[in-house]
């Protein structure tokens, strides 16, 4: 293994405890590898807002959000990619067209949009209604659709034009983006921003839309409560996120 300079880790599911809070142990672990020199950027389906606010105890050197869609370091935006507005506009009618009472959100801006009441989802979330054809004429970083069933992601993939991709998360939730982000790719451009090998970056996760973080790290690590795929693609497991795992690991293998 090659000497660990950047630890890069999902949040929820993985990071958090099920009660989506940062466990004391976990805020001092991670506090003393950074004391180390090791930079820590958060991997997050999440955007910048809610990982800078809502999360008590988390520390970070930047944080990459909308699973990889914005890389922001320090209020500064490293990278971000996303969806054109003739390209999300589109999408959103041929969605509402095949399935007129679809629960529709879009993060433009920093803002979040939606068709329904968004804190279902996301308790205490801030957000702004939206018919979904009044949104902002500018690029749509996520689009997100509530999901009930596989059949449904197959069809919404097939609704998509190439240049987008579809990722699911807890099951509920179909993300799409433009093709070419997901958190490995977003993670082999950080490394090149911050002059850091791949090799010598850890990542941590537990959802599928993780695997492409774990694969893209020197060393990747699924949480014993992960998926069965992406304990798979990964090189080792640890510890759940409920018994702090992320924290045991590094505790183990960086302190």
């Amino acid at each position: 293994m090659h000497t660990i300079r950047l630890l890069v880790s999902d949040l929820d599911g993985t990071l958090l405890r099920e009660d989506k809070t940062l466990s004391p142990y976990t805020q001092d672990v991670l506090g003393r590898c950074r004391e180390k020199g090791l930079l820590f950027f958060p991997a997050t389906a999440r955007p910048p807002r809610v990982v800078e606010s809502f999360i008590d105890g988390l520390s970070c050197d930047g944080v990459l959000c909308h699973n990889g869609g914005v890389i922001v370091q320090k209020g500064t935006i490293l990278w971000e990619k996303g969806i054109s507005l003739t390209t999300r506009d589109r999408v959103i009618q041929e969605i509402l067209e095949r399935w007129p009472t679809a629960r529709l959100s879009a993060e433009i801006g920093g803002v979040l949009y939606a068709n329904m009441d968004a804190s279902q989802l996301w308790p205490g979330v801030a957000y702004t209604y939206s018919t979904m054809e009044d949104l902002p004429a500018q690029p749509t970083e996520k689009l997100m659709v509530s999901i009930s069933s596989p059949q449904e992601v197959e069809a919404l993939r097939q609704l998509l034009p190439e240049d987008l991709h579809l990722q699911v998360s807890e099951g509920v939730l179909a993300m799409i983006q433009p093709r070419g982000v997901d958190k490995g790719r977003a993670l082999l451009g950080l490394c090149q921003t911050l002059k850091i090998p791949p090799q010598a970056a850890v990542g941590f996760g537990d959802d599928l839309n993780d695997i492409p973080l774990l694969q893209a790290c020197g060393w990747g690590v699924a949480v014993s409560n992960a998926l069965p795929a992406v304990k798979a693609a990964a090189q080792e497991v640890c510890l759940s996120n409920q018994e702090d795992g992320v924290a045991h690991w590094l505790e183990e293998h960086i302190l």
